[in-house]
């Protein structure tokens, strides 16, 4: 099952099991019960600023609703709180070690980036191939700049490869068109 249709499904469990309509998610979230809709049939999926008002209005956890096997339910979670509480009554140095202390977030390890790789391999062998890259690198540049505002190395350098094509389109024109030549004419 991939990760859409299991958010997918998550999210729809998650709303019957609430007892709420499709309408009344919508009218509780500010946004259309078409986009609700979308959600639980695998056709889109909520954006990062709404999970966690899906998680607070079905109380589960965002964990859960991304389908993460190790999640901490709500009840589970304030349970927690209220030891933590406790324990930070009778022995607040230990507390403060553990709730200072840098957080280890799921599925935040080395992974790989296939699309970022991909992007930088196409710019780079774009900057060898004169046309191809002014439009290659011009295209990727706008297509990243619109869904990916988080590459800025990609951006950065696809403007250095549209320059890198700029700049070759400029030496072929100088040497192969006649306008930069000057011609005399003598009378034997």
């Amino acid at each position: 099952m991939n990760n859409t249709s299991d958010l997918s499904s998550k999210l729809r469990e998650a709303r019957q099991k609430k007892n709420l309509s499709q309408n009344a998610v919508a009218e509780k979230l500010n946004i259309s019960r078409q986009a609700v809709s979308r959600w639980e049939t695998g056709k889109g999926s909520p954006d990062i600023a709404t999970l966690p008002l899906l998680s607070d209005l079905y109380d589960v956890s965002i964990d859960e609703l991304l389908g993460h096997e190790t999640s901490v339910s709500k009840s589970q979670s304030q349970n927690i709180k209220k030891e933590m509480s406790d324990l930070n009554e009778t022995s607040p140095e230990i507390t403060d070690k553990i709730t200072n202390s840098d957080p280890v977030l799921p599925h935040s390890g080395n992974t790989f980036n296939w699309e970022y790789a991909i992007l930088m391999l196409l710019l780079i062998l774009s900057g060898f191939i004169t046309f191809v890259g002014l439009i290659v690198s011009l295209y990727i540049f706008i297509w990243t700049w619109h869904n990916r505002r988080q590459y800025k190395l990609i951006l950065t350098l696809s403007v250095i490869c549209f320059l890198i094509g700029l700049y070759h389109l400029y030496i072929f024109i100088y040497s192969f068109l006649p306008f930069g030549y000057t011609s005399i004419i003598e009378k034997v």
